[in-house]
């Protein structure tokens, strides 16, 4: 079996363990269902998956720490967006081939793990981490990934400021930054609104912001939050 799609149904309880067995699985829709329990670590079992949806359940627990220890990986997508996930994101997950990383929507806590950047995820594309209990600052390292298209870091408790955007063909690539209901502090870089689609430098057609950090930027004015 290489396919598994059971998305969009009412299914209860939590992932049976055969599921973690069907080492040939390239595609594994689990989401928008009622099922429960925790992630099991045989989920690493899968290395050979492209696309791991479990999204829109009621998945408890911690995200399992051997993530991508099986080689070699093959996730594109993985997603446990609208869960109820706890514990922090983990480090060291080595999903090299990741387009789309999507965390939102649960209880994660911490930091966002730092060696998610150009060296470890260099084909990442979309990341969303909103709408947890994240602390910490944005890592600069972020802002330094030449293919990222969408951050959302919105809805968290994250401090400091929006990094300047390093890198070239990142200010070329940047579609979407959302970073709106934290507690930044930092205006918005000039670098970053000099992104705005509108002025020709870049592609950036959405720049969420709260009005506090907004500053001169027009992009982040015609969208910016007032706590």
């Amino acid at each position: 079996m290489t396919k598994l799609d059971l998305a969009d149904n009412e299914i209860v309880g939590s992932i049976p363990e055969a599921i973690y067995n069907l080492e040939n699985l390239r595609h594994l829709y689990l989401n928008n269902n009622k099922l429960t329990g925790t992630i099991s670590p045989q989920i690493d079992n899968l290395n050979l998956a492209e696309h791991i949806y479990l999204g829109q359940n009621y998945i408890n627990g911690t995200l399992p720490s051997n993530i991508g220890t099986n080689r070699p990986n093959y996730w594109r997508f993985f997603s446990v967006y609208d869960n109820k996930l706890t514990g922090s994101i983990p480090m060291n997950m080595r999903l090299r081939n990741a387009y789309q990383l999507d965390f939102s929507r649960n209880q994660f806590e911490g930091e966002i793990p730092s060696d998610i950047n150009q060296e470890n995820y260099s084909k990442l594309r979309m990341l969303y981490v909103c709408h947890n209990r994240l602390i910490g600052r944005i890592p600069s390292t972020l802002m330094e990934m030449k293919k990222m298209k969408v951050f959302y870091f919105n809805d968290n408790m994250l401090a400091g400021g929006i990094p300047e955007v390093g890198d070239a063909e990142l200010a070329r690539n940047l579609i979407t930054v959302r970073a709106q209901h934290n507690q930044l502090t930092d205006p918005v870089p000039h670098g970053l609104c000099d992104l705005d689609v509108n002025k020709r430098y870049g592609e950036l057609i959405e720049l969420s912001v709260d009005c506090s950090i907004c500053n001169e930027c027009d992009l982040c004015k015609s969208r910016c939050y007032n706590d």
